[in-house]
């Protein structure tokens, strides 16, 4: 119906009429039947009224409309690049999502949920999912990437060999790779402690974790490590000390245990290999 109540062409089921002026002379639309024009008064530069365009339901309907589809469009465009930037060589992870969670941690899962939907760039407080190898802490760990980047928020996944790698380019480069880390809005740092703790290593670790400490922005950390027996209760020679001392003031601890997924994956795997092959019954 138009402003008046009645029907339009289209809704008393007969064909839509072009445009057309009414007693007034003014354009009216021939599908809403709303003004396409309407009289602007005399005054300054003109003596006398003229008509001006106006933006009929259908025309304010159409650009509405094409304005949420370039917005839209710009989201897609704008989370793509982040998931590119957030998951520079760990592609098998970068459409993890809760939605494809099985379930089976969840206590762990909800509170990654709670940290991905509450996020916020400017809080330092992080998480440390930690717990053995296998039980589901870098899907979940990806998990709160993809929710953080759909909510329009840089990130980065990285594990402590990219950061060493990044560190040992040359002065001139190391500086602008540190910022490289420390920028995004989190910081997802994988497999801490899967390496070797030299002295070396422990350095570029620190300066990774303690400029983000500085800078108060958050960071979820894996690792093998168990919070409390070692994380928490780190003697003063620990090699890991300085890390460990960072990561306990910022860090909400998430445990995670179970049996592996990795093991179940892979015997699933060979079973379905050996029945694709026929040979079920040979011992592998």
């Amino acid at each position: 119906m138009n402003e008046n109540g009645t029907k339009t062409k289209e809704q008393d089921g007969r064909k839509p009429v072009e445009d057309y002026r009414d007693a007034d002379g003014i354009l009216i639309c021939g599908k809403c039947g709303e003004p396409r024009e309407r009289m602007f008064p005399a005054g300054g530069i003109f003596k006398e009224p003229h008509l001006v365009p106006t933006m009929c339901r259908c025309q304010r309907e159409e650009a509405d409309r094409q304005r949420e589809e370039a917005e839209r469009a710009e989201k897609r465009r704008r989370t793509e690049r982040l998931r590119k930037q957030c998951f520079p060589s760990s592609g098998r992870y970068a459409f993890c999502t809760f939605d494809a969670d099985d379930g089976r941690n969840a206590a762990q899962s909800t509170v990654c949920k709670a940290f991905a939907a509450t996020f916020d760039p400017k809080d330092p407080e992080g998480l440390v999912l930690y717990g053995k190898r296998g039980t589901g802490k870098s899907f979940h760990a990806s998990c709160i990437a993809n929710a953080v980047i759909e909510r329009g928020f840089s990130c980065l996944v990285t594990d402590i060999k990219q950061v060493v790698n990044l560190m040992e380019s040359s002065f001139e480069k190391r500086s602008g790779n540190l910022e490289r880390i420390l920028a995004p809005d989190l910081l997802i740092l994988e497999d801490l402690g899967a390496q070797r703790s030299t002295e070396y290593v422990m350095e570029h670790v620190y300066d990774v974790i303690d400029g983000r400490y500085k800078a108060g922005k958050p960071m979820v950390i894996t690792t093998n490590f168990d919070f409390r027996e070692r994380i928490l209760n780190a003697t003063a020679d620990d090699p890991w000390g300085r890390v460990f001392d960072r990561i306990v003031e910022v860090g909400f601890p998430v445990k995670y245990d179970g049996n592996s997924r990795r093991r179940e994956i892979g015997m699933k795997n060979r079973k379905d290999f050996k029945r694709k092959l026929g040979i079920e019954g040979i011992e592998s």
